[in-house]
């Protein structure tokens, strides 16, 4: 720093030049009242009132953004025909010269400075302003791990124009300009910005640039048709969802960009919710405040330790799982608890009339034979479905066919079967509900396959009690006197009553007419389960044509 400087400027101390170049110079000074450190720039440069313009439209839209992640502006005068900008002072270190010194940065180090790059744009864009200078240089970092934006210089603000940049005229640096703004600055939109950032978190985490520094025909060609080195090529543990990311926001084409910063940051924060940020914060002031470059540590997730605590807990579960089910399909009865566990089967055969899910629950339940308390065995109640339609047959399945000889039960009745049932050798009874009816029988378990028939119900049938009533369909009057029904019995159509009762049974398809004079004829099909006694029929006859036209 120069001894080269004013005392005061205004009303501030100034305390060194802390950068100089063509077009100002840049001081570091004290505010007056709020005891502190400002950052003062002077703008030196005459004879260009655009120059002149563009420096008070910096001041003007600074004025306006009030945020934490945006440099703060406390002052805008002129002394002396000069005109000054008294703007907050960031003590620490430029993303670019924190880039030069490490190279690169960690993934989650440089997507927490994107974070709060894209809330400094976020508020931003919502004023209706573009930076159009998005770069390293311009993303101030202090010593305690602050990350601001700054340098507002050729901002447009859409609310009151811009009138500075005209049109055709390229502004910003080539390296992170868009095509578009390239071609004509004054045009660019939200998208200029995202694209510069894309090319700034390239740059944080590769330690190089997509495209070269120097502008060139053959560059902005070589940038209109996105040819880059992609990300994962020079490092590849790179996260993909980052070099994505970088893809969509630096697309050569604004259409095919994001079309807000709320979409980026959106990115941003999935990534940033697996790690401590504050822990982030801590390692950016530290590597600000290192001279020469700091060694980052090894940036572990936060919920590392969860996804693996609950890696373990669902290989426990999924283990408890295989050994239930294993136990439930009697995988160790039959083969480390063989010598003391048999399987037990029951076959049942049932008149063919039942319906595959029938109402009628037929179940089987199992007792110790001590002759005395007949104690019931604990987790043994069986429910007994048509053999080979259930789930677990399919996959679990026991052939007792070439262990015990069976006879086998007509074709036209269904079999019932239940889920294997593992047994210690011994002697027991069990007992089959269907309905009303009950049947118990002893038998024993060796070291044998057992198979237990129960046929008792295959021919059973009752007699069937027929009601009938018939009304008409358009008014609901009851017309069953004049109704007339009949039974298909033996090949023929036989009025109901003609019938003996004893002689229509259950556990068959009947086939029964309803026909009143004046009325079409109704033909019922009905399958009667042979467990069913009571057959109630509401025929709902309609009117024929011509009794309709009367």
């Amino acid at each position: 720093m120069s001894d080269e400087f004013p005392q005061m400027i205004g009303k501030y101390k100034v305390l060194g030049i802390v950068a100089k170049g063509g077009m100002g110079v840049v001081y570091k000074a004290m505010h007056p009242s709020l005891k502190r450190l400002v950052v003062i720039k002077k703008m030196t440069a005459r004879g260009k009132s655009n120059n002149a313009e563009r420096f008070k439209k910096e001041a003007q839209i600074l004025l306006d953004l009030q945020s934490p992640y945006i440099v703060h502006l406390f002052d805008y005068f002129t002394e002396a025909g000069f005109r000054y900008m008294v703007e907050e002072f960031v003590d620490g270190s430029a993303l670019d010269n924190l880039i030069k010194k490490q190279t690169a940065l960690p993934c989650p180090v440089a997507m927490l400075i994107m974070q709060d790059a894209c809330y400094a744009l976020k508020y931003a864009h919502s004023k209706e302003i573009v930076h159009r200078d998005i770069k390293p240089g311009n993303i101030l970092i202090s010593k305690r791990g602050e990350i601001k934006l700054a340098d507002f210089g050729i901002a447009s603000d859409a609310n009151e124009g811009d009138n500075v940049t005209q049109s055709g005229v390229a502004l910003g640096t080539p390296a992170y300009m868009p095509p578009e703004q390239f071609e004509d600055s004054a045009s660019v939109d939200n998208r200029a910005d995202i694209y510069a950032l894309g090319i700034m978190l390239y740059e944080m985490i590769t330690g190089t640039k997509p495209y070269p520094q120097s502008f060139s025909i053959e560059t902005l060609n070589t940038i209109k048709k996105g040819k880059y080195i992609h990300p994962r090529k020079i490092d590849k543990t790179i996260p993909p969802v980052i070099a994505r990311l970088i893809h969509n926001m630096i697309k050569p084409k604004a259409k095919n960009r994001f079309r807000s910063i709320d979409l980026v940051l959106k990115i941003v924060k999935r990534y940033l919710k697996h790690y401590d940020t504050h822990e982030l914060r801590v390692q950016v002031a530290k590597s600000v405040i290192t001279p020469k470059t700091y060694d980052f540590p090894q940036i572990e997730q936060k919920d590392k330790i969860k996804r693996r605590v609950m890696k373990i807990v669902a290989a426990s579960a999924a283990c408890i799982f295989a050994v239930f089910c294993a136990w439930n399909a009697g995988v160790f009865h039959k083969t480390i608890l063989k010598k003391w566990y048999s399987p037990v089967q029951i076959e049942m055969e049932m008149p063919h009339s039942l319906s595959g899910q029938m109402d009628l629950p037929v179940k089987a339940f199992f007792f110790e034979n001590d002759n005395e308390n007949i104690p019931e065995i604990s987790g043994s109640e069986r429910t007994l479905f048509v053999k080979g339609t259930r789930f677990w047959e399919k996959f679990v399945s026991f052939d007792f066919s070439k262990k015990v000889v069976a006879e086998r039960p007509a074709s036209k009745n269904k079999i019932y079967s239940m889920k294997t049932l593992f047994l210690k050798h011994g002697k027991y009874r069990v007992k089959v509900v269907v309905g009303p009816y009950v049947w118990w029988k002893s038998f024993e378990v060796a070291d044998k396959d057992c198979l237990i028939s129960c046929d008792f119900l295959k021919n059973m049938t009752r007699e069937l009690k027929i009601k009938t009533y018939a009304y008409d369909a358009q008014s609901g009057n009851d017309i069953s006197e004049n109704c007339n029904f009949m039974i298909l019995y033996k090949n023929n159509w036989t009025n109901l009553e003609e019938v003996e009762a004893k002689l229509i049974k259950s556990g068959t398809v009947w086939r029964i007419k309803a026909s009143c004079e004046g009325y079409k004829e109704e033909v019922f099909s009905l399958l009667i389960d042979w467990y069913q006694d009571d057959l109630i029929i509401s025929a709902m006859l309609e009117k024929t044509t011509e009794n309709l036209a009367e």
